[in-house]
């Protein structure tokens, strides 16, 4: 037992070391995949990491004294299946008719041997279960590869490092350690159901990563200079051994001096050059994905790249070199100088607790500028950005603000889809093309197939709703479609003819799509109820105006009420029964009240239902949307600031078409 306890206090030892060497890959790695760092996976990867250091250490350690150590219970492999049990019916005194032998079971080495050979790799099973997302057979093979690697390196002596065999190869610990991974998958079973799924938290990072954080700003501008100082060094080791300094120095100036100036101009190669040359990246925002531009994202010059940098030194460096002077200073020859060094000279203690308070002030405004900018998801701006009018920001997040700048007014639109219909492409398609992108956003927040609602309405965007439901159903999700009446009853093409499609497909290929129409209001929230997400394609960007008409009113209250409320058999009570029927979440406040814990994924398709694409002014009832699809263009209701609240995160689906070249063929219509 006190080996086993050895092992582990040696991976304590050396897993910070292993931790410093992986942070920088790790963190890397994390924004270039999904743009942030979240906590919960980070601790995942690092105590996987400390357990397969851990097992390993169990399975190599105690190393033999030297290379030609030979170990005569280990020369000869052991290849007999179940020679544990052999051997503890062969030596145990232990009897089940006599309970008082038990106890002894545990004591037993072949009893014990073989329970911590099946709990090595239950952890191995429960992180390829919950963590690598790995199913039963390929966790049985990766538990058994694993096994072998470990019963390999004893058979080879660590690979060679040894001359002979210093463990003992034993199928039994194969079987044994296999039956340990499939175990760790089977236990994280019924754990899966409260864990949080790992597939949302990389959503959510990825949701987080369009800001640029103050950490992964930090990370660049450090790998940056790493990369400048590592640059000015070789240079300067070179310089040396050409001789260099012999020159510099015969020539009276001093070597010191040449030393500074290749640092530099390294720091302004890699701060300056290369930003200016590849368009505005140095190489750690490549790295990173972060590029520099102006506030409203459209490419910054390379004077502005260079004076954003310039002025980051100047600050930085121009303090410590004020420090650095008054501290030179010697009160007796200050006079001499001029009154201003005298006074400086005379009160050097009073200027350096100064000059240390103001150096802590701005740190502290810093550090709360970044908890602001994380908490508040808002950019993190710091001096010398304003000074040269430039912002770091993600390349994800530079195209959102360029594509929330290109906003179309809701006739704009119009006009470009009889434009793209005229260029060949019918409006039915670019229906399949949205209803498939709205699709897409509730597989990646709800990756297993679960309940689903899709409320349509009887117009086009109720026409995506349909494609929305039929999509789903194809992937295997249970959809409950909301209408106001029968697909054949619909008016508007072309969301008639795809509803129709739609409703026929599901029929004819048995899909699990069923459809409610016009249902009271005790159906409809158990409907709701039950879903995992819910689906607003009721209204679309005509609609404007104080008040939704029913039953659009009550579909979007009972969606909202679930939202904010729970499902109508938690919590019940005078309380609720209130809450619900002042409908307080239509209040007018800046912000809505928190959605519960069990709240289904909300989102609209193009802008949600009650909220105007035109101006942004939110009816009663409007759908409160998690995130909201938006087709072709930004509307500019979707950037006034006070929609924020209804509309969640705003995701542009381009649906494969050239919109800017086409808005310039509308624009060059009207004009001629």
């Amino acid at each position: 037992m006190s080996g086993y306890a050895s092992n582990i206090v040696t991976g304590l030892l050396l897993f910070p070391l292993i931790a410093a060497v992986i942070t920088l890959p790790y963190m890397v790695y994390q924004y270039r995949k999904v743009g942030s760092i979240p906590w919960l996976r980070t601790l995942i990867v690092y105590s996987f990491v400390f357990y397969m250091l851990v097992a390993y250490f169990m399975v190599i350690l105690p190393l033999p004294e030297d290379r030609t150590a030979v170990v005569p219970y280990a020369a000869h492999p052991q290849l007999v299946p179940f020679n544990f049990v052999k051997l503890f019916l062969d030596n145990t005194t232990a009897s089940l008719g006599n309970p008082s032998t038990w106890p002894g079971l545990v004591r037993d080495p072949n009893v014990y041997e073989a329970l911590f050979n099946v709990l090595l790799l239950v952890p191995l099973g429960m992180y390829l279960r919950y963590y690598f997302r790995r199913t039963w057979w390929q966790t049985l093979i990766i538990g058994f590869c694993v096994t072998l690697f470990y019963e390999t390196s004893q058979l080879t002596g660590l690979w060679g490092v040894y001359e002979h065999p210093y463990r003992l190869f034993d199928v039994d610990d194969l079987m044994l350690n296999t039956l340990g991974a499939m175990v760790g998958f089977w236990m994280m079973g019924p754990a899966l159901r409260v864990l949080p799924d790992m597939r949302l938290v990389n959503e959510e990072a990825r949701e987080d990563g369009v800001r640029a954080s103050a950490t992964r700003r930090g990370l660049s501008f450090f790998i940056d200079l790493a990369a400048a100082q590592i640059a000015a060094g070789v240079v300067v080791d070179v310089a040396e051994a050409l001789g260099a300094q012999a020159a510099v120095e015969s020539a009276g100036a001093g070597w010191g001096l040449a030393v500074q100036a290749v640092e530099f101009a390294a720091l302004a190669v890699f701060f300056a050059v290369i930003p200016a040359l590849s368009h505005g990246r140095t190489l750690g925002q490549r790295l990173l994905k972060l590029r520099i531009v102006r506030p409203d994202a459209s490419p910054a010059r390379w004077y502005q790249i260079a004076a954003r940098y310039g002025l980051l030194f100047l600050l930085a460096w121009a303090p410590f070199a004020l420090l650095l002077g008054v501290v030179d200073l010697d009160p007796s020859q200050a006079g001499e100088t001029n009154a201003l060094a005298a006074i400086a000279a005379q009160h050097q203690a009073g200027i350096i607790w100064a000059w240390l308070a103001f150096m802590a002030t701005w740190a502290v405004t810093l550090v709360v500028r970044g908890v602001r900018s994380a908490v508040k998801k808002k950019p993190f701006v710091m001096l010398n950005g304003l000074m040269s009018n430039t912002r770091v920001m993600t390349e994800a997040g530079a195209r959102l603000v360029r594509e929330r700048r290109a906003v179309l007014d809701v006739a704009e639109v119009a006009a470009l889809e009889r434009r793209i219909a005229e260029d060949g492409t019918p409006l039915a398609e670019l229906m399949e093309r949205a209803g498939g992108a709205v699709a897409d956003e509730v597989r990646a927040w709800v990756p297993d197939p679960a309940p689903v609602v899709v409320l349509a309405g009887s117009g086009n965007n109720g026409g995506d709703g349909w494609v929305v439901a039929r999509k789903l159903a194809e992937a295997g999700y249970p959809v409950t479609l909301v209408a106001p009446d029968l697909a054949e009853r619909l008016h508007a093409e072309p969301a008639r003819s795809t509803a129709m499609e739609a409703f026929s497909d599901a029929s004819v290929r048995n899909l699990p799509l069923s459809v409610l129409i016009a249902p009271d209001a005790d159906v409809l929230a158990d409907a709701v109820d039950k879903a995992e997400a819910v689906v607003d394609a009721l209204l679309g960007t005509g609609f404007s105006g104080d008040e939704v008409r029913e039953p659009y009113a009550s579909w979007i209250r009972a969606a909202n009420r679930r939202r904010f409320e729970g499902a109508r058999g938690k919590g019940r009570g005078r309380h609720r029964k209130r809450t619900h029927e002042r409908g307080e979440h239509e209040r007018g406040r800046r912000a809505l009240p928190p959605k519960v814990k069990s709240a289904p994924f909300a989102v609209s398709v193009d802008v949600p239902s009650g909220l105007a694409a035109q101006d942004g002014v939110a009816a009663r009832p409007t759908f409160a949307a998690d995130m909201t699809v938006t087709m072709l263009a930004f509307k500019p209701g979707l950037t006034v600031p006070a929609a924020a609240r209804w509309t969640g995160a705003v995701k542009l689906a381009k649906l494969g078409v050239d919109v800017p070249a086409l808005r310039g063929e509308l624009h060059e219509g009207e004009a001629s």
